[in-house]
């Protein structure tokens, strides 16, 4: 935030495919040229205080803006009930945890935000991917139609349960490896940043909610009418498989793509 505002409208107007795509790319790109400019831009040490000539504290400044931007992002979705609308101002929320590795710079915090957004990858697309097929089934986008989803279609429940899971961040998931390193690399700088970190964890509690009140809605209420069940094309049924194996299989080769983002960091800011 302030730089956020267009999302819920453009998100809930464009066609949910191009939705998708501004949900991950546009955030990869910005907080890809963020780290050149911080971490290579203004020569910042790897360890130790940033900032531009000694006249801005920058630390001070992200702080501030990732605060307000996670804030904002999980308070507005609390009340949203159109599901494009709730993945909008969640995408906001999460573009503020990826900031907190900006204000961690270090090698942990750059490593942080690379990891943050390679899972941001396969959670999010998995969430609008099951937004997607439910529409063109049902036609809506709306949360109140999405009771006995579950009894329609065991796979699509199955997955946007994990799928929401991981944006939680709960474990064993991918998401919650993303905000693991996030959390760690802005512990790490020090009690100065103690309270930092307890307002992402505040955030992400309030997260929680509404992507619990989504599973609610799925597993627990009851349709007033009987829909027909869902019939999943081969290709649609093989995106599902292949994002929720995203969220689970990294796990499996972590220490493997630990080892890529060391990798990546080395030959983007130099040994």
């Amino acid at each position: 935030m302030p730089f956020h505002f267009w999302c819920p409208d453009v998100y809930q107007g464009a066609p949910t495919p191009v939705t998708a795509f501004l949900s991950v790319a546009p955030k990869a790109a910005g907080f890809a040229i963020m780290m050149r400019f911080f971490y290579t831009g203004l020569a910042v040490p790897r360890t130790g205080p940033w900032d531009l000539a000694g006249t801005i504290d920058w630390v001070r400044v992200l702080m501030v803006v990732s605060v307000l931007t996670m804030t904002v992002g999980n308070v507005a979705a609390l009340t949203q009930t159109n599901m494009k609308r709730l993945l909008a101002y969640s995408s906001i929320a999460h573009a503020g945890y990826i900031m907190m590795g900006v204000v961690a710079l270090s090698q942990n915090g750059a490593r942080a935000l690379m990891i943050y957004l390679l899972a941001y990858l396969f959670m999010n697309l998995g969430a609008f991917l099951v937004v997607t097929l439910v529409h063109l089934h049902d036609g809506t986008f709306d949360l109140r139609d999405y009771p006995g989803l579950y009894r329609r279609s065991p796979l699509l429940t199955v997955a946007m349960a994990i799928f929401l899971l991981s944006l939680m961040g709960i474990p064993p998931l991918v998401g919650f490896m993303g905000k693991l390193y996030v959390f760690a690399a802005i512990i790490e700088r020090g009690p100065a940043y103690f309270w930092f970190a307890a307002v992402g964890a505040v955030n992400a509690a309030i997260a929680a909610y509404y992507y619990a009140r989504v599973l609610k809605t799925m597993v627990i209420d009851t349709a007033p009418v009987e829909k027909p069940p869902f019939r999943l094309a081969f290709p649609d049924a093989a995106w599902v498989w292949i994002l929720l194996l995203g969220n689970v299989l990294p796990l499996v080769w972590w220490a493997r793509i630990d080892g890529w983002a060391r990798t990546s960091l080395s030959l983007y800011a130099g040994p």
